[in-house]
């Protein structure tokens, strides 16, 4: 007679379990906008019930602070400093490779920017102030050789971050852009950010803001 017993789930430690509801809550972010996303469908998709989803995250905003600490963290890293290369070159080379990151980070990608660049839930906004801080920084030393600019090439360079989330929105949400398009914009932009935008900031700054901070 043939066993038709129910096996027994294994049970996870709180750590275990804790990293499959993040891993779940990945894969769904990855799938929809972060306002289309219900704690529900990451619970189906962690093979978990609702009432243990919750004993681990109180909601999705937790969930996805959670997935974008480690995105802010190592984004700015893909940006390379220590390439000796002609700016086109080195502009060309760290675009694409952050585009690979944004690609591989789809889930983080898409829950940031699937309401719009602008449009984050509060408790994201110093974690996408670290993510924008660390990528002006190494930009600022790869073609300045220190990421202490003056502020107006700080601020041309904060402004440049806002054109790349706009970029990979239209790329990742929208549809209205491709991957190559997206490379292009974001190549052509840095590089007419510090050929053009930072002199004519420096140009129109008043003269004791020029000497640099």
């Amino acid at each position: 007679m043939p066993d038709t017993t129910t096996p027994k789930r294994s049970r996870l430690s709180p750590e275990a379990r804790r990293a499959q509801i993040l891993d779940a809550a990945r894969v769904v972010f990855a799938q929809q906008p972060y306002s289309s996303v219900s704690l529900s469908d990451i619970a189906r998709e962690a093979g978990v019930s609702r009432s243990l989803l919750n004993h681990y995250f109180e909601g999705k905003v937790e969930l996805l602070v959670e997935l974008m600490r480690e995105y802010a963290e190592h984004g700015p890293e893909v940006v390379q400093t220590g390439l000796d290369l002609p700016m086109e070159e080195m502009v060309t080379s760290n675009a694409s490779s952050f585009l690979d990151f944004v690609e591989h980070n789809r889930a983080a990608a898409m829950a940031l920017l699937g309401q719009g660049p602008f449009a984050q839930p509060a408790p994201l906004q110093e974690i996408l102030e670290q993510l924008r801080e660390g990528m002006v920084d190494r930009i600022a030393v790869n073609h300045f050789g220190t990421a202490d600019v003056p502020e107006t090439v700080r601020l041309a360079l904060r402004a440049y971050t806002g054109l790349f989330a706009v970029a990979c929105h239209d790329w990742l949400v929208t549809g209205r852009l491709d991957r190559a398009q997206v490379q292009a914009l974001t190549v052509t932009g840095l590089q007419m950010t510090l050929r053009d935008v930072v002199p004519a900031l420096e140009a129109a700054a008043p003269t004791g803001a020029r000497s640099g901070a």
